[in-house]
């Protein structure tokens, strides 16, 4: 009697490990299989950059090879960001010194120097400038573009972007606050249109020089919102960014 008891002890054992065993590996199973969320940047208006903010395009001095000075930011249209202090970044495929200007736009009236860095060390590879603590904070509601220019044996070159300080919606604020993970919070930003901020907070994740994982699916994102069939005009400099982000995507892949 002991031992048909034992018997079928065993057998219910077996059976209940088993029955752990498949639910492991199904759950082992369901979260491999369930990849981690992505940004999907989507622009809230395309509000079309004034003519001094427009002028440039991404280019590199006659002789460097590689992909040139390219700004990591929108160029057909006003970029948005909920900072007072924005990060900005660029591509430089060799190590140079650069100057970068922030401008206010002025309605009928030239564009106005807000700040001024001079001579900043600019490597190969991504790069990014913080606006300084010590430096006024940019204010809601106003336009600005920025530029970064390098001097070449052929003269002067400069590429720029405009963008545009916008206030972060309360209930977007809170879903922030309350995101679980990085990629959450950066999906958050990337929805809201907030670009600066969403590239700013996907190269806190990447090595210096590099756009990381979240960075390249940012590019990605930023190279489907660059249109031209409504700028005609400016196809040939548009399509020569777009070449540009993709090769600096293509570098990291």
């Amino acid at each position: 009697m002991k031992l048909r008891n034992f018997s079928l002890f065993q057998s219910l054992s077996a059976k209940t490990n088993q029955r752990r065993l498949v639910s492991i590996f199904t759950l082992s199973l369901f979260v491999f299989v369930i990849p981690e969320a992505i940004a999907k940047f989507k622009p809230r208006t395309r509000k079309p950059p004034s003519e001094h903010s427009r002028a440039g395009g991404s280019r590199g001095c006659p002789g460097d090879g590689g992909i040139p000075l390219t700004l990591l930011a929108p160029q057909t249209y006003v970029g948005e960001t909920a900072s007072k202090r924005p990060i900005f970044a660029w591509f430089m495929s060799t190590a140079r010194t650069v100057d970068f200007i922030l401008f206010e736009v002025k309605p009928k009236q030239l564009p106005q120097i807000v700040m001024k860095a001079e001579e900043l060390n600019s490597l190969p590879g991504v790069n990014k400038f913080v606006v300084s603590s010590t430096q006024p904070e940019l204010m809601v509601g106003k336009e600005y573009f920025w530029q970064i220019s390098m001097l070449c044996p052929s003269g002067l070159t400069f590429v720029r972007a405009g963008f545009q300080v916008v206030n972060i919606p309360l209930a977007l604020k809170g879903r922030i606050n309350s995101a679980s993970n990085s990629t959450q919070k950066i999906t958050y930003l990337a929805e809201q249109g907030l670009w600066y901020d969403a590239f700013a907070e996907a190269l806190k994740y990447s090595s210096q020089g590099k756009l990381g994982k979240l960075g390249s699916n940012l590019i990605q994102e930023l190279i489907k919102h660059e249109r031209v069939e409504d700028k005609p005009n400016d196809s040939e400099a548009i399509n020569s960014y777009i070449k540009n982000l993709q090769l600096i995507y293509q570098q990291e892949s």
